[in-house]
């Protein structure tokens, strides 16, 4: 080219495509890392899912874990994008449950019935659903119990850090007359024995156990109302609201969508 002023305006403008080029590649990788860094600060973490064995919620039934709940609990971490599925559920006895919930970061405990004494204990996603709980006695006793005063006099049992003991303690039973048991089914066959007289329970929870140690439910009635209990994920209170807030949001979606699939409006209860 003859024109040197011509071949430095064209050797200039090369450069600034060129600058053009590696400040936009820059601005990609920028806006990649970063997006890694985004993803990486807002995957959802590891849980340690603790539970108990209670038919129909959340069982194991030769060696597979079965349940409304467990169904639930299986979409709800699909949605917040987790790895991890009901065969990742830990089953234990409810008040070691219970305990380790409270001492473990990233633990949740379910199906947890949400009280005003546990409100501080945990952070708190649900309701699953909800259902009355009743003081269940025998038929042949005809108790008649109009307030909470009169079972004072009887002998009640409930489960170690359970909501039946929640229940005994809120409705005034003196300790020396509460029975702690590790497991229902003990107060059921206590119950059956007339070692005790009554226990703090929803009535399709009492008939299962019943059935189970092989006694005839029938034989028993609801006698007081107890209280009307919310089952909930109890989230262990070093667990970060963000993930709290992740689990309940897609909870919702959840038994929105199951909702929907009903053509029902969404109260997520039952009697």
């Amino acid at each position: 080219m003859s024109d040197p002023k011509a071949a430095k305006r064209i050797a200039s403008g090369l450069s600034r495509r060129w600058q053009a080029v590696v400040a936009a590649g820059l601005l990609l990788t920028a806006a990649a890392s970063n997006g890694s860094l985004v993803l990486a600060a807002t995957a959802f973490p590891e849980l340690k899912l603790l539970s108990e064995d209670w038919k129909p919620y959340h069982y194991v039934e030769d060696g597979v874990v079965k349940g409304q709940t467990a169904d639930l609990l299986d979409k709800i971490l699909e949605k917040v994008g987790s790895t991890q599925t009901r065969e990742d559920i830990v089953f234990l006895p409810w008040a070691r449950a219970f305990h380790q919930a409270q001492v473990d970061a990233n633990t949740v405990l379910f199906s947890t019935g949400r009280t005003p004494e546990r409100e501080r204990l945990f952070k708190w996603a649900g309701p699953i659903l909800k259902f009355d709980s009743y003081f269940i006695g025998k038929k042949e006793r005809n108790f008649e119990i109009e307030r909470s005063e009169d079972l004072h006099q009887y002998k009640v049992g409930v489960v170690i850090d359970g909501a039946s003991a929640v229940f005994a303690k809120r409705h005034g039973i003196p300790e020396e007359n509460t029975t702690f048991n590790s497991q229902g089914i003990f107060n059921v066959k206590m119950l059956a024995a007339d070692r005790i007289d009554f226990i703090p329970i929803q009535w399709k929870n009492f008939a299962r156990l019943a059935t189970k140690a092989g006694i005839d439910p029938t034989e028993f009635e609801p006698v007081f109302l107890a209280d009307t209990v919310s089952l909930n994920f109890a989230f262990n209170l070093e667990t970060a609201d963000g993930v709290v807030d992740r689990f309940q949001t897609a909870l919702e979606e959840v038994l929105g969508l199951q909702e929907q699939a009903k053509g029902e409006t969404p109260t997520h209860e039952v009697n």
